[in-house]
């Protein structure tokens, strides 16, 4: 083979898919920049807060909890993407798949008793 005269075809569905993706992005932005109403009104440009008016001031400090919590719906989340394929293929694994994946639950444990032990499932500000 001549250098040069190689044609990677076997890259010619991820090219399409590049493509359609840019295109896709870029028009979407275009169309919406020529047919978008631009009526600007002051009322548009203050902070939203679920429909209620802002109070406060900015600099206060935001309650943690409800982040603390968002984390630990996730680990708990990616255990179980973790859980299921292992349950599926249970009788196929070997004796050393189950005990990775007991300390694998294990270490997800320890994790959930030191996220107790630090408060983050409790609801009180301190």
């Amino acid at each position: 083979m001549e250098p040069g005269s190689y044609i990677p075809y076997k890259y010619l569905p991820v090219l399409i898919a590049i493509a359609f993706a840019t295109v896709f992005g870029i028009g979407g932005l275009l169309i919406n920049k020529l047919v978008a109403p631009r009526k600007f009104n002051p009322v548009k440009f203050i902070a939203y807060e679920c429909g209620n008016p802002p109070s406060g001031d900015t600099k206060d400090r935001f309650f943690i909890g409800f982040f603390l919590l968002a984390i630990l719906f996730v680990v708990f989340d990616v255990e179980v993407i973790f859980l299921y394929p292992w349950a599926v293929s249970f009788n196929a694994i070997s004796l050393e798949g189950f005990w990775m994946m007991i300390v694998f639950i294990a270490l997800i444990f320890i994790g959930y008793i030191y996220e107790i032990f630090m408060g983050a499932l409790t609801w009180h500000r301190k």
